[in-house]
Formats: structure tokens, C-alpha cells, sequence
């Protein structure tokens, strides 16, 4: 990482969006993260921008985001501002060494993510984290450490189901597979240890009731290395609520997620548990546990245990040839 701050300071962080995610990392950071302290906020809505600044204790807001990060009350940035405005923040951030906590995905493209992972490896340093939240997640974690733990076996096959309640109309496989699948492509990557080698996409509209150009539902099948293989279900209208799960299959046996419930509930005729209606709620103690290790890791000059620089460029990578998987309906490749 950067060079550390001094163990009586905290760490002062600039936040770059200020939307559901931005304004989430923004308040974890500052009532749960106590070696850190937000003190700067841009947002392209000034007002919201405002008032995320004054959740955070009185924070400065910026009219310029890259003013923001060459700024020098700033140590580190977050960057949860639109996902085509990722990269160019990050490599802003690199030109002057800041440490960067970049939401996913690093770009638009494989070739976007490898300019950060060049950049980066030119300042002799590492200092971007990605924000692929499940490698902090309670519920994720306990799997991979059973699978890492190998008690039942060599891990065989990663299976990922991920829902949201509601889309926009008119949602392209492709935005579903930059914006969402991102995460399940690297929590396969990171469950079984394995790089892609193949990938083969399908895409379909599940509703009858929308444009004809919708495809809301994506199945994405994985070649891996070691002999392994994924199977990724991506559903952004799946109207009941929000909903991940993650399955390992091994040798002799399997392990799946549990979700995280605190009661049982029975009434009007029935028994359940709440479905969280979007990934906020959902994810909470992923955030603030990985925000907490981003901090600790910048703060001491310690490598960041969750994905980094290379991570975001491979999720990238094999995004990219699901893109061409779907437009072409045919297996693709990924050159090793």
C-alpha cells in the first residue's frame, strides 16, 4: 500500500458519488470505521451531495471530482460514482499515488481494467481495491472456508444464484453482465481458487409484459482451471425481493450459503423470513467489514485482503467474453 499514516491519525477519505453505495460506504466509514474520517464528498447531484457531507460530520464537498482527489487533506478515495466514470477516477487517483477503494467494476471493458492494473504496477505500489463486498460477507466466507479447508474434497463446481426484485424496462444482457454478474464471476474465481477458461451465455426476457428487447435473465456456464466448472443464474426482476446464494459441490459433499435470518415468522396462513427488497441491507456487514480491512490496510502499508487491481481486470476479462458469448451464442475462449 501507500505509505502509512501515522498510528494517532485517522485516515482521511474522499468519497466520489454519493447514490445508494456511496452514501452507504460514506456512513460506515464514519460511525463504524474509527481510524478513519470522512472529509470530502463530490456528487454531480449537489444537494445530495450535501447532505450526505452533513451525515458525515461536516464533510467538505467538492464541485470537481478530480479536484477532490489531488486535494491534500485527502489520504485515500472511494470511488462509487457511475460505472463508466470508474477508470478514469482510478488512474486520476494513480497519478498522485492515493490509495483507491473503486466500486466494481473497474471499467467498461477488460481493456479499461488492464490501463489500472498497468498504471498501477508503474507506481511501484499497490493501491486499488475492488469492491467485490461477498469476499467480506459472513455467510460467503464460512463457505470458502470449508472449501479451502478441503474437509469433504476438492471443490468441483461453484453454483451462484443472484435476484434482484425489479429492473428498469429494457434492461440488455450485456448492462446485466457489466453491472451485476461482475460479483458472481469473481466469487467463483475466489470460492474455487481457479481462473476461467471458457465461458457460454445465455440470455432471456422473463416477463411478457416487457419490451421485446429485455433480457433480465442470464444463465452463465464456466470452463475453470482445475478442472472445475460454474453455473451463474443472474435475475434482475425476479419480484419477490433481493436474494444471493452460493453453492461449493466437492468430492463428498456440498456447502451453501446461508442466508443471514433472525426469526421465523408465522402469519396469514403461513411461515417464512424476510426477503430484503435490495443488496443494502442485504450486505451491510460485508460493507463495513471489508471498508474496516480497506482502512487497516491502508493505514498500516498492508496488502488489502480482499480483491485488488488484478481481480477487477480478470472479472473484466471474462465479462467481456460473456458479451460475446450472448451476441454470438457460441463457447468462448479466454487466452490464458
Amino acid at each position: 500500500m501507500s505509505s502509512q499514516v501515522k498510528a494517532s491519525e485517522a485516515l482521511r477519505v474522499g468519497v466520489i458519488g454519493t447514490g445508494g453505495m456511496g452514501r452507504r460506504h460514506a456512513l460506515n466509514l464514519h460511525q463504524h470505521i474509527g481510524d478513519a474520517r470522512v472529509v470530502a464528498i463530490y456528487d454531480l447531484d449537489t444537494a445530495r451531495a450535501d447532505k450526505v457531507a452533513a451525515e458525515c460530520g461536516g464533510a467538505r464537498t467538492f464541485a470537481d471530482p478530480v479536484r477532490l482527489i489531488e486535494d491534500a487533506s485527502v489520504d485515500a478515495v472511494v470511488i462509487a460514482s457511475p460505472d463508466a466514470t470508474h477508470t478514469g477516477y482510478t488512474l486520476a487517483a494513480l497519478e498522485r499515488s492515493k490509495p483507491v477503494m473503486c466500486e466494481k467494476p473497474l471499467g467498461l471493458s477488460g481493456a479499461d481494467a488492464l490501463r489500472i492494473v498497468e498504471a498501477e504496477r508503474a507506481t511501484g505500489k499497490t493501491l486499488v481495491s475492488v469492491g467485490f463486498c461477498r469476499r467480506f460477507d459472513p455467510q460467503h466466507v464460512a463457505v470458502r472456508e470449508m472449501v479451502v479447508a478441503k474437509s469433504l474434497g476438492r471443490a468441483l463446481v461453484y453454483k451462484g444464484v443472484h435476484r434482484n426484485a425489479e429492473v428498469v424496462d429494457g434492461i440488455l444482457a450485456e448492462t446485466v453482465l457489466v453491472n451485476s454478474a461482475g460479483h458472481d464471476i469473481d466469487a467463483a474465481r475466489w470460492m474455487l481458487g481457479q481462473e476461467v477458461k471458457s465461458v457460454w451465455v445465455q440470455a432471456l426476457r422473463a416477463h411478457p409484459s416487457t419490451s421485446p428487447a429485455t433480457r433480465d435473465l442470464v444463465l452463465i456456464q464456466l470452463g475453470l482451471t482445475g478442472d472445475c466448472l460454474a453455473t451463474i443464474e443472474v435475475f434482475v426482476s425476479a419480484d419477490y425481493g433481493y436474494e444471493v446464494t452460493a453453492e461449493v459441490v466437492t468430492e463428498r459433499g456440498s456447502v451453501i450459503t446461508l442466508q443471514p435470518d433472525h426469526a421465523l415468522v408465522r402469519s396469514k396462513g403461513g411461515r417464512g423470513v424476510h426477503v430484503p427488497s435490495d443488496w443494502l441491507a442485504r450486505f451491510q456487514a460485508g460493507y463495513v467489514a471489508e471498508m474496516r480491512a480497506w482502512v487497516n490496510a491502508v493505514r498500516t502499508g498492508t496488502l488489502f485482503p480482499g480483491a485488488r487491481s488484478e481481480d477487477g481486470y480478470q472479472a473484466m476479462r471474462v465479462t467481456d467474453a460473456c458479451i460475446a458469448s450472448v451476441r454470438s451464442g457460441q463457447v468462448q475462449r479466454l487466452e490464458s
